[in-house]
């Protein structure tokens, strides 16, 4: 498989120390797995992510790449993906699943419905790790609810018609 080649290389290099033709090289690969690969990296690509290895504008590209995945394979199955890989950023890369969860926040508009289509993927998930993604959402709605009190609120509100009609027994039964 062509994007597990490319993943690895990506994962290699994801500690790179600012030299411009591994940064060069890095979005490169991005663009490629952007342009070709399945919704199925985006579990891959957010194992990369830790708070003290990856240069934060290659992490800003990468996290770039995951919503542009979302938006060309469809964002329901890329959710649950997302949500696959959202567990392993605890705690190792905590900054950046605020700034991922801001981003899919800011990313839920008319056609693109990421907000209620993460919500059911987190269903799927170990209630533990469901538990830490809403917990990150509040804070965010807690620190700037101007920008994201309405949006949280939608997000946790389907979250609560999941459990109300019995599709996240995982979160509901811990």
């Amino acid at each position: 498989m062509p994007d597990r080649k490319l993943l690895d290389e990506l994962y290699r290099m994801r500690d790179f120390a600012g030299d411009e033709d591994d940064l060069e090289r890095f979005s490169d690969i991005l663009n490629e797995l952007g342009q070709n690969a399945s919704a199925e990296v985006i579990t891959d690509l957010c194992r990369m992510l830790e708070d003290d290895v990856i240069e934060p504008s290659a992490a800003g590209d990468l996290l770039e790449t995951i919503f542009y995945i979302a938006d060309r394979c469809g964002i329901q199955a890329s959710m649950h993906y997302l949500a696959l890989g959202v567990p392993g950023l605890f705690p190792r890369a905590e900054g950046w699943a605020v700034r991922l969860h801001r981003m899919l926040l800011n990313a839920d508009r008319p056609g693109f419905p990421y907000i209620e289509a993460y919500s059911r993927a987190l269903q799927t998930i170990p209630a533990r790790a469901a538990r830490r993604v809403v917990n990150i959402l509040l804070d965010i709605k807690r620190t700037q609810p101007q920008l994201y009190m309405e949006k949280v609120d939608r997000f946790t509100e389907a979250l609560t018609r999941g459990e109300e009609t019995g599709e996240n027994r995982t979160f509901a039964s811990n």
